[in-house]
């Protein structure tokens, strides 16, 4: 598959449609002229909306749907009946990140960020810069990003890179931009020799190449041609917090400085900039409350989001939940190190997403090795567990990558 010209006049089937980025490809092709059919478990305003577009979605199985001549699927989605009866029907199966890169192509200019943490920020920074500084610009990004767009007619993409699965390696942007590089997603690696050579490997695509000054990145300093970021010296005054933030900051600024923005500009849209969903939001209060949701699943992002939270509330709960047994078992120390620094924890059951259980440590046994450390820590299992015994006048944060998000979002409503 070298070009998008084959697909032209033919009919495909999304496999998690519901999905941030899976919609916007349906939309993509939908507008290229295919004929677009999804499949989502649940329905969604995702969904809603490609059904406002005139593309037909199912959150059941539908023999009709398997009459396309081929068919992509988020990472997400590794059996059910759809997979089955395609592959029966002999129907060719992409992957979400392969057909992605293929649309990157149409685009003037794609700028790729990928990192183990931080990109989301990063990326969504970057576009914003862009788009307040009158670019014709889209964006693909793991998160709800503020004016987001995908408009093939457009000049630049900014693109979040995820190395999840080897994703990231699909892409040749012309711009890359690596922020970190730590130990997680082995479950696609084998070890932390071939993640590291896989962002290095991303990283060499770029025809300008961007790396955040840290520890972690020390190892792609020696790559020819890099530009190595240090803290920004524009004066701003940001929104987001944190020291990691800064990070994300730097490396967009210096993109967008490279791509010839002004500075009055870079410091307008970085002051208004409210930070992407999920990562330090503040939802609303419940029974004198305060309850945020943050996305740190990573015991390098705990780390840093409890710290910037504890600086900005002194009495607050952490009700973290680990994302899949994989994760948990490959960091299992580093989780333990930091939860076990932790007052006032509790840890939630696990979100598994893709795992069976054999497949590492669950969130009980985590809490166990923690609680050895930390008697102040609890464990539940559900949302009323969770809720007994709170203290008032606090600030909640409920951490994680999974579900967690619905649990502070049922708090709110039902409690």
């Amino acid at each position: 598959m070298t070009n998008l010209n084959k697909f032209e006049n033919k009919s495909v089937l999304l496999l998690g449609v519901g999905g941030i980025s899976m919609h916007q490809i349906a939309i993509a092709l939908n507008d290229m002229g295919l004929k677009v059919y999804g499949y989502d478990a649940k329905e969604n305003e995702y969904t809603k909306k490609c059904n406002s577009l005139g593309i037909e979605t199912t959150s059941k199985f539908k023999r009709e749907f398997l009459k396309v001549d081929f068919c992509i699927k988020s990472a997400a989605i590794t059996s059910g009946k759809f997979l089955t009866e395609l592959n029966k029907c002999g129907v060719k199966i992409y992957d979400r990140a392969e057909i992605l890169a293929l649309l990157a192509t149409k685009f003037n200019q794609v700028i790729a960020v990928a990192g183990t943490h931080g990109k989301s920020t990063t990326a969504s920074l970057i576009y914003e810069i862009l788009r307040q500084d009158g670019r014709k610009v889209s964006c693909h990004i793991g998160a709800d990003v503020f004016a987001s767009r995908f408009n093939m007619q457009d000049d630049y993409l900014v693109l979040e890179a995820c190395e999840f699965n080897k994703s990231f390696l699909n892409f040749y942007p012309t711009i890359s931009v690596v922020t970190n590089v730590e130990a997680d997603h082995i479950d696609s690696y084998g070890n932390i020799f071939n993640l590291k050579n896989a962002f290095s490997v991303f990283l060499r695509r770029g025809n300008v190449r961007f790396i955040n000054n840290n520890i972690t990145t020390e190892y792609l300093k020696n790559i020819k041609d890099v530009r190595i970021v240090n803290n920004t010296t524009l004066e701003i005054k940001p929104k987001i917090l944190g020291e990691h933030n800064k990070q994300n900051i730097s490396m967009a600024v210096a993109v967008c400085k490279h791509l010839g923005v002004d500075d009055k500009v870079i410091i307008q849209a970085i002051n208004s900039f409210v930070g992407v969903p999920r990562r330090y939001q503040f939802l609303g209060c419940k029974n004198d409350n305060k309850v945020y949701i943050d996305y740190a699943h990573h015991p390098t992002e705990i780390k840093a989001f409890v710290e910037t939270f504890k600086n900005e509330h002194k009495n607050c709960v952490i009700v973290f939940q680990p994302h899949t047994y994989s994760r948990t078992k490959y960091l299992l120390k580093q989780f333990v190190d930091v939860l076990s620094g932790i007052e006032n924890l509790i840890i939630f059951k696990e979100y598994p997403a893709r795992e069976k259980p054999w497949q590492g440590v669950s969130s009980y046994e985590l809490f166990e090795k923690v609680k050895s450390k930390n008697m102040d820590v609890r464990y539940a299992s559900s949302l009323s567990a969770i809720v007994k015994n709170l203290p008032k006048n606090s600030a909640i944060a409920f951490v994680g990558a999974g579900n967690i998000d619905e649990m502070a979002k049922k708090f709110i409503k039902s409690y």
